[in-house]
């Protein structure tokens, strides 16, 4: 069968949508990512065929006529859309296909294929839990990864390197390796940096998750997923949906650096997600009833 997948121009939202791509195509299944062309290139990283939709409607993915046009040529069996493309809804209607919904941690809940698992949604009415597979797009494990760690680990990830000093101060009494993947030069001037943290070049985390014991972060909701995926707990410095709703299952916390010291108190509630993650039906076992959805 025909599979369309609509990703919008959002490399966290497209790595959502890759797993169930793949146990599509290894079902035996004709799949196709289509995508806006400044995109084309991320969906191509994927592995998956990529369908350039152009960029001549002057309009995003939530009203491409180029989708609908693509569908009706093609003729999909399945639209599978994103949240954030909607589109896919339309090219599904245009040519009777049957349209699907994949949610992931970026959205509200709602009916559909969801990768968030039932006990983080707050009243996901109609949603049919599908396992998150963490996918962070294509990934080389660092030489420094290939040696085993003295300590446990725990992952640091910031985009914004001003709140270091805070941050520092407050897992400079862990007794772990805190990992953090930055440019030395981004750490405010006047900043010290305490001998147990560790800068490196690169900390993907498809490789470096399973070699940590937690994880702080300012509230990316994929790494924030992926880390309850893996049974870790987190503290996230910003309020995020997600976030909270990892809080309040006990998983980790959201505020300030200060509480870093508390990462071990959320380790149970961590391995509860994680092993209600692990007892969800993988993509590969949701392809034939996403076919009859």
């Amino acid at each position: 069968m025909r599979v369309l997948l609509a990703a919008p121009s959002s490399p966290a939202r497209l790595h959502n949508l890759v797993p169930l791509a793949w146990a599509l195509r290894t079902a035996g299944h004709d799949v196709k990512i289509a995508g806006r062309t400044s995109f084309v290139d991320e969906i191509l990283s994927t592995g998956c065929v990529a369908v350039d939709l152009e960029d001549g409607d002057g309009t995003d993915l939530a009203e491409s006529a180029a989708l609908v046009e693509f569908a009706e040529l093609w003729r999909p069996g399945v639209v599978v859309s994103d949240a954030a493309a909607p589109a896919g809804t339309a090219a599904a209607e245009a040519v009777e296909a049957v349209a699907v919904r994949l949610l992931g941690p970026l959205d509200e809940p709602g009916a559909g294929f969801d990768t968030v698992p039932p006990s983080l949604r707050d009243g996901a009415a109609g949603a049919r839990p599908v396992r998150h597979v963490p996918y962070f797009g294509p990934v080389v494990v660092p030489g420094w990864l290939r040696r085993k760690a003295r300590r446990n680990r725990v992952l640091l990830s910031l985009t914004d390197a001003t709140p270091a000093g805070p941050v520092f101060d407050a897992v400079a009494s862990l007794d772990a390796e805190v990992l953090w993947a930055t440019d030395p030069a981004r750490i405010p001037a006047g900043v010290t940096m305490p001998p147990n943290v560790r800068l490196v070049d690169a900390a993907p985390p498809a490789a470096v998750l399973p070699t940590c014991t937690a994880v702080i972060h300012d509230g990316d909701a994929n790494l924030a997923l992926a880390a309850v995926t893996h049974g870790l707990p987190q503290l996230s410095l910003t309020e995020t949906a997600i976030g909270a709703r990892i809080a309040a299952a006990g998983a980790g916390e959201v505020g300030p650096a200060e509480r870093a010291g508390e990462l071990a108190s959320w380790r149970g509630g961590a391995e509860a997600v994680r092993d209600e993650i692990a007892a969800l039906p993988a993509p590969r076992a949701v392809v034939a009833e996403l076919l009859r959805a």
